[in-house]
């Protein structure tokens, strides 16, 4: 039991820290959860229920940027929680066998997100010029909001894109929306996984303990280096991570 504590604290320091440093922190909490021995749903509903509350303060640090724009941020937000609840109510009542088939896929998604960083609101201005930029926001909202409730490593840098592509800014002005975004979507993902009878608490409470302490010194560490190292980093890191899911 002291090992597994143990372990449980371990994934939320190193959760913490890759949140602070460039986002992604399932990226690396999953893979420590399910070395403790929890089944892969189970350690993927733990990890959602942990790393929840770290998505709230950061509404409030933006609280003043997102004022005037609530009107319009709620309704582009319908249809991310429309898709964050049926993603969770999927995952949850999925079996373990077909989640792990998808995992795989799922964390080069996370991987592959993380090393575009920026360079995919780039690409979607590209693919979606005009008039079909509209269309192709909602539904890319949508399902970025399903991905978010199913598993949700790197959904941040997705909202990032989508979001600095509907409101024709650059990345740095969408920060507070993203993280409303991603607050909304896990807040709504969170009670099918909370009421599933899956989440392991003990974990769950060492990992969320174990966030809180990793995402303080990550940030401290982090500000010192350039971005771009930093996201690399972590996705260099996420790529050995998802090599090893892969070869297990």
């Amino acid at each position: 039991m002291t090992g597994s504590v143990l372990l449980f604290l371990a994934a939320g320091l190193v959760g913490g820290a890759v949140n602070a440093a460039a986002g992604g922190a399932k990226l690396f909490v999953f893979p420590l959860l399910l070395a403790t021995g929890l089944p892969p749903i189970a350690a993927n509903v733990t990890q959602g229920v942990a790393l929840w509350p770290a998505q709230l303060p950061a509404i409030w640090v933006y609280r003043r940027e997102l004022a005037g724009e609530m009107k319009r941020l709620w309704r582009q937000m319908i249809p991310a929680l429309a898709g964050a609840l049926l993603g969770s109510l999927v995952m949850v009542n999925s079996s373990n066998e077909a989640f792990v088939r998808v995992v795989p896929f799922l964390l080069i998604v996370a991987v592959v997100a993380i090393v575009l960083g920026p360079r995919t609101t780039v690409l979607m201005r590209r693919a979606f010029p005009g008039e079909r930029l509209e269309t192709a926001v909602a539904v890319l909202l949508a399902v970025f909001g399903f991905y978010g409730g199913f598993f949700g490593a790197g959904l941040g840098f997705m909202l990032l894109a989508v979001l600095s592509v509907s409101s024709g800014t650059g990345v740095s002005h969408v920060n507070g929306a993203k993280n409303l975004f991603a607050a909304a979507i896990q807040s709504v993902a969170v009670v099918p996984m909370m009421f599933s009878g899956l989440v392991d608490w003990v974990a769950a409470l060492c990992v969320l303990i174990g966030g809180v302490v990793g995402g303080y010194f990550g940030a401290s560490v982090t500000r010192r280096l350039p971005e771009p190292v930093v996201r690399y980093g972590v996705a260099g890191l996420g790529l050995v991570l998802t090599l090893s899911f892969l070869l297990r």
